[in-house]
């Protein structure tokens, strides 16, 4: 049951009927509590005349948060919710929350004008197809699909799968339950062992791949995450005292064998998993941490994996023969004595 927790539907004029209304009456009955978000307080008609709403709250009303998650139903509601600036900062400043965000149908058009689709792997109405993917997105045609936090369905014949998949990031999250309550003491400690065994990851994978251009990657990515090692046991040393943790921390285990012969596609595809569940481990982390100085280091990693996730999806799209604009996107971020690779 998904008792105290708060959904905050956006529609709009136009609103897909069974779209709004569906996802609401499920979560009502799980327990939780959804209100439908207008742009005004205005009596709205669905797409299709079958259904009538009035919003709950208008957007100049709620706070990002104040909500557990965010759904974006279809039709053309999205359209107009897209040109209200208030919306799009409701949804890109939830978006940097980590929690649950979900869009159906036409519902991506929002996040193409929130700025936010870069690197992002999503299922959405096959008309708008094009344009997530002129945002960044990889596009995915299947009835839901998950990408960290972002939950995407087609179509409203969807609509189980789509509500059984964000009713399960609600109650269970991205994390796993050990991860959930460790002290921000020991969330410095993991954090420091994971960037250590990614650091010794993406340079195993630099020594083998045999694409040039992704070995230069994956040696980048490696001083990335030294660099990200290092902060940690500073701050750690400055928070806890804790002296001796460089030399005792073992580096925690990407747990994928590189072997001699790995594909470009296969390491991307390794490093993506790992980067998403680094990203989803940091927001929990600076969620929870009462530290200013730690949840500022989490936001910051959080968003390092994001990039990382980014890049990494830039390249696995050029090794499918897209474009890619590492070297452009990020030219001034080269490690010193980095240079020749480039």
């Amino acid at each position: 049951m998904l008792q105290g927790k708060r959904i905050a539907v956006l529609i709009g004029p136009q609103f897909h009927d069974e779209e709004a209304t569906v996802p609401r009456d499920f979560f009502r009955q799980k327990g939780a509590r959804v209100d439908l978000i207008g742009l005004d307080g205005a009596h709205l008609t669905g797409k299709y005349n079958r259904v009538t709403l009035d919003p709950d709250l208008t957007i100049d009303q709620i706070k990002e948060n104040d909500y557990d998650g965010v759904i974006i139903p279809g039709g053309g509601a999205p359209e107009r919710i897209r040109l209200n600036e208030k919306a799009l900062k409701f949804v890109r400043v939830f978006w940097h929350t980590g929690r649950p965000l979900g869009v159906i149908c036409h519902g991506p058009q929002v996040l193409i004008s929130a700025r936010v689709l870069e690197g992002v792997t999503l299922t959405c109405f096959a008309g708008i197809r094009d344009d997530v993917q002129l945002a960044g997105a990889i596009y995915v045609d299947q009835p839901v699909c998950i990408d960290g936090q972002l939950i995407s369905s087609r179509q409203p014949e969807d609509l189980p799968a789509f509500n059984a998949a964000f009713a399960r990031a609600l109650s269970e999250g991205f994390l796993a339950e050990e991860e959930k309550n460790l002290s921000p003491a020991s969330a410095l400690r993991l954090a420091a062992s994971r960037e250590k065994g990614a650091r010794d990851f993406y340079l195993r994978v630099s020594q083998v791949v045999n694409n040039s251009s992704i070995r230069n990657k994956f040696k980048y990515l490696s001083e990335i995450e030294q660099d990200h090692y290092d902060q940690l046991i500073d701050l750690n040393k400055k928070l806890h005292g804790d002296q001796e943790l460089a030399d005792e921390l073992p580096a925690a285990e990407i747990k994928a064998e590189v072997k001699a012969d790995i594909t470009a596609q296969e390491a991307i595809e390794l490093a993506l998993a790992a980067e998403q569940k680094a990203y989803d481990f940091y927001r929990h982390a600076a969620l929870k941490s009462k530290s200013k100085a730690a949840s500022e280091m989490f936001e910051y990693l959080a968003a390092e994996e994001l990039e990382h996730k980014r890049l990494l999806s830039v390249d696995r799209a050029a090794d499918l023969g897209g474009q890619g604009h590492f070297q452009w996107a990020t030219y001034w971020d080269i490690p010193p004595g980095m240079e020749d690779l480039w």
